[in-house]
């Protein structure tokens, strides 16, 4: 009986450590998506002479802009979004990516998604270049390489 006991007592930092990390944090960037708007987004960030975002309080504010490439002073290393979307589509492929020195100072980075149908961003994701990594001499000599 002691023993379960102790086994019981062991389980509670572990699930209030659990509980407290399961919480989604507030987000740090609202993504506005204005009505009419599908394709694909790319954000540019970190790029001298660029606009800052703007802040809703805590978070910052990205309204998207109809030709679906922006670019922006401000550099966000790690980014939870909220997505605000008065488009018909929904929001695929979000990807945040930091570019970073050899010893690790961010220095520029991107996001990216696309705003659709499934079918629609299947078809934009089939179109793009897919490595396949390196090829034979086989495969080379086919292209006339």
């Amino acid at each position: 009986m002691r023993r379960s006991w102790k086994s019981v007592l062991g389980l509670v930092p572990l699930l209030i450590l659990s509980a407290a990390c399961s919480k989604r944090a507030d987000p740090d960037l609202i993504v506005e998506i204005p009505a009419g708007f599908s394709g694909n987004f790319s954000l540019e960030m970190g790029v001298r002479d660029a606009p800052a975002l703007a802040k809703d309080g805590n978070a910052y504010r990205l309204t998207v802009s109809k030709s679906g490439k922006m670019s922006t002073s401000t550099l966000l290393v790690h980014s939870q979004p909220q997505f605000r979307n008065s488009s018909g589509g929904a929001v695929w492929g979000y990807s945040h990516s930091v570019f970073s020195t050899g010893d690790g100072i961010p220095v520029g980075g991107k996001i990216e998604f696309f705003v659709g149908t499934r079918q629609d961003f299947e078809a934009e994701e089939s179109k793009k270049n897919h490595s396949s990594g390196i090829q034979s001499d086989e495969d080379l000599a086919r292209r006339g390489a």
